[in-house]
């Protein structure tokens, strides 16, 4: 037969001080809890805010042209609605080796700067040899507002062949701009 062996724990002079002190300890940490908790609240108390507010607006961008010297300015918004004629009298019965200047004008009708440039091409031709087109004197920014004189430059050449009398062409020139800060 076999002999089991059994213990009872037996109760030391401690574990009475141990109870006692569970009690102290929970009551000690709700303390803790809700002390925080109102530190919380306190400091939540202390907060401040400052706000800014600010319009923001874009800019306006503009580009107007004259024929007439800047009396009159008018808009071409498209090549196929060009507004800004040079009266035809101006390039008629060009002869070879002739020059002609026409006098244009840019304006800067914007609310910021401009950065300018330029291109001649001819369209519709019937020409043999196209005479040559550029653009002289244009500057290369305008300041909100300014505007810019310069001239249309055309030369037929020197030895024009005979094929090109009576033909005709359109001459088309671009000024373009792209915004920019003063």
């Amino acid at each position: 037969m076999m002999i089991e062996n059994t213990t009872t724990p037996v109760a030391t002079a401690d574990e009475p001080r141990k109870n006692k002190r569970r009690p102290i300890i929970a009551f000690a940490l709700a303390a803790l809890a809700v002390g925080g908790i109102g530190a919380a609240a306190t400091s939540a108390a202390w907060t401040d805010n400052v706000f800014f507010s600010a319009q923001a607006e874009a800019a306006t961008f503009n580009l107007q042209g004259s024929t007439d010297g800047g009396t009159t300015w008018k808009e071409s918004k498209t090549e196929s609605s060009i507004e800004l004629t040079i009266p035809a009298g101006k390039l008629a019965n060009l002869l070879p080796g002739e020059v002609r200047t026409i006098d244009l004008a840019v304006l800067n009708d914007s609310s910021v700067g401009a950065a300018i440039t330029s291109s001649v091409r001819f369209t519709g031709t019937t020409f043999a040899t196209n005479p040559t087109a550029s653009v002289v004197g244009l500057a290369g920014s305008l300041a909100s507002g300014a505007n810019d004189d310069f001239q249309l430059v055309v030369t037929a050449p020197e030895n024009w062949d005979v094929a090109n009398q009576g033909k005709t062409a359109t001459i088309i020139v671009t000024v373009s701009g792209e915004a920019t800060n003063d």
